[in-house]
């Protein structure tokens, strides 16, 4: 009897090594395909620029329309909901630095703002200098 459980036993632990030995694959990382370096270099066509001054926007549980969309959402959900709505009602593509506030009762999201500034990609058709939001003008002479 000894021997049956000592030889299960063996038989497990044996198992749990070969097992934790193994490469898990699957999907992950963090590569999203886009070209960016640590000098803030983009290797893409377009650029993300700022389109005016920050704006709010806010999506309410009293409004019969607000209920409707913040009906068992959860926060991840209400930003992203709150910031394409926002991108859509200021017409830019996108907002760069948003900053979100709830209002909530239990888990229950009653009220949602997002502000930030309006960004629009624009196609980098001359160099481009990204620490100054600039075009640089170059003159070349023969």
């Amino acid at each position: 009897m000894k021997s049956k459980v000592f030889m299960i036993a063996c038989v497990a632990i044996c198992a749990l090594a070969i097992n934790s030995c193994g490469i898990h694959s699957g999907a992950g990382g963090t590569d999203t395909g886009l070209g960016v370096d640590v000098y803030g270099r983009s290797w893409n066509d377009y650029e993300l620029v700022p389109a005016g001054d920050r704006i709010t926007y806010t999506i309410d549980n009293s409004t019969p329309e607000g209920r409707q969309k913040l009906n068992k959402i959860n926060e991840e959900k209400a930003r992203r909901l709150a910031e394409t709505e926002a991108s859509r009602k200021y017409n830019c593509d996108r907002l760069i630095d948003p900053r979100f506030d709830f209002l909530k009762r239990g888990k229950r999201i009653l009220r949602i703002t997002v502000d930030g500034r309006p960004g629009v990609y624009k196609p980098r058709t001359q160099p481009y200098d990204s620490k100054t939001r600039q075009e640089i003008d170059i003159n070349v002479r023969h």
